[in-house]
Parts: structure tokens; C-alpha cells; sequence
């Protein structure tokens, strides 16, 4: 029951989207001009000596919502209702109870997938939030760092991305979400999308 179901659609561009996000992370962590990651307030959390694995950011939001980051995706959640964790390559919510949130994890094999989550749409509730946070990063990153800068970091990605150029990103981030919401998805107009920024 772990695994929660999700339109084909959804998990199609989610998953589109994702294994594009962790790209950029992966660029970010090693700007030469510094880690955007730790600049934009996540920590990070290496794996134990001996242990293999990725590192993970952590970033505590206010209001104490908790977005975590590895290579292979993302874990968002709250201290009361628990989290999901998206793989990168799957974009299938994986809902886990509070207290997994708060344990170490370097490896998608120790994320559990036999959990039951209270409300049978809480996964779905959580994965829109964490679409909204994605946006929320992104946005910032365009703000603090340029467009040029993404269109940068996607060229050395060798796949392609013309049909979503970055300044698009956060919009489509929120599109989706909105259609996860069951929300009508707004007409692109090519300018800017607004939102709120997130540090």
C-alpha cells in the first residue's frame, strides 16, 4: 500500500520533470562559484564512513515542513503527516510514515514501500506540495543566479529541452500540481511565472 497510484499523464511529465530537477541539483551542488544548495539553506549529510551511498540535503522550511534531496530523488513531508519520496526515474509516491523522515537514508533500496498513509490522498496531497517547493527553488535560483546560467547547465545535460526552456521550469512544476489538484492547468504566455520565492 506504500506505493500510491497516480494518472499515467502525471507520472509521464512528473517523471520528465524530476530527472531533469536532479540534474540541476547535481550542477548546483557543484557551481564553481559555490553550492547553491547549501546558499539556498539545506544542509548536507553525508553517508556514514564505510557505507556507500548519496548525500543528501536537507532543507527545513518553516512551519517545519522538511524537503530532503539525493540524486535519485526527493523525500518531502511534514513532522505530523508523514512524507513521500519520489524516485527520479519513477515519479510513483511513495508515502512514509513521520518517523522515516527523520532517519538517515543514502540508498532508494532503505526506503521502505508497505506503509498505509491515513488518508488515502494524503500521498497525492504531499507530492502536490512538494511540486510547489520544487517551483519555489527554482524560481530562486533563476532570480539569484540568471537565466543564462540554467540555459548553461542544461547544455552540458545533453538531452533534450528545447520544448521547456528553463525560465518555463517553475511554471511547469506548478502545472503539475495543479493537475494532480484536478485544478485547470493556466495557458503558458512565455513570460516569467510568478510565485513565491523560497530561500
Amino acid at each position: 500500500m506504500g506505493v500510491i497510484p497516480m494518472m499515467n499523464a502525471h507520472r509521464r511529465k512528473g517523471r520528465e520533470l524530476l530527472h531533469r530537477q536532479c540534474w540541476n541539483w547535481g550542477r548546483d551542488i557543484v557551481r564553481p562559484e559555490g553550492n547553491l544548495l547549501l546558499e539556498a539553506g539545506f544542509l548536507r549529510e553525508r553517508p556514514p564512513r564505510g557505507e556507500t551511498g548519496s548525500s543528501c540535503y536537507r532543507l527545513t522550511r518553516p512551519g517545519g515542513d522538511i524537503l530532503r534531496l539525493w540524486g535519485f530523488g526527493l523525500l518531502y513531508g511534514t513532522p505530523e503527516q508523514g512524507g513521500v519520496y519520489l524516485n527520479r526515474y519513477e515519479f510513483q509516491p511513495v508515502w512514509l510514515p513521520p518517523e522515516m523522515g527523520r532517519k538517515p537514508i543514502w540508498r532508494p533500496g532503505m526506503i521502505p514501500a508497505d506503509g498505509s498513509p491515513p488518508r488515502p490522498r494524503l500521498p497525492v496531497e504531499l507530492t502536490v506540495a512538494a511540486c510547489r517547493r520544487v517551483a519555489d527553488y527554482e524560481e530562486w535560483v533563476l532570480a539569484r543566479c540568471g537565466l543564462e546560467y540554467r540555459r548553461a547547465v542544461l547544455r552540458e545535460w545533453r538531452r533534450p529541452s528545447d520544448r521547456l526552456p528553463p525560465q518555463a521550469v517553475p511554471q511547469a512544476w506548478r502545472e503539475l500540481a495543479d493537475a494532480m489538484e484536478g485544478k485547470p492547468v493556466r495557458a503558458r504566455n512565455g513570460s516569467s511565472p510568478e510565485g513565491r520565492r523560497t530561500r
